[in-house]
């Protein structure tokens, strides 16, 4: 190879590896998202006076619960029709999202 061809060669590799360098660092890791949550809410949208949300055991609101982020949730718990307590039933509840946090 010619000393000008290597030249080019050389300044070509290297720029290619700048550019995955900088890309890669430009990639972020998205958190991933609970999917039984996702569609919890989902639903919830759709008829949102007809469920009840908990964060860590205590009353909250939809809003509350989209808030909360991914990277915090422990578990996530949805009740619906069967699972869910007379008391509720009679007042028209149709699902309940329980979400623990990370403590």
């Amino acid at each position: 190879m010619k000393l000008p061809n290597l030249k080019l060669f050389v300044t070509t590799i290297f720029s290619l590896g700048v550019m995955t360098s900088v890309n890669a660092q430009q990639a972020k890791a998205k958190p991933q998202e609970n999917s039984l949550l996702a569609a919890a809410l989902k639903k919830s949208q759709e008829l949102p006076s007809k469920s009840l949300f908990y964060i860590d055991n205590v009353e909250s609101t939809f809003d509350a619960v989209k808030e909360v982020p991914s990277g915090n949730i422990k578990n996530v718990m949805v009740l619906t029709d069967d699972k869910i307590k007379k008391k509720f039933k009679e007042k028209g509840i149709t699902q309940i999202v329980m979400v623990n946090t990370k403590k």
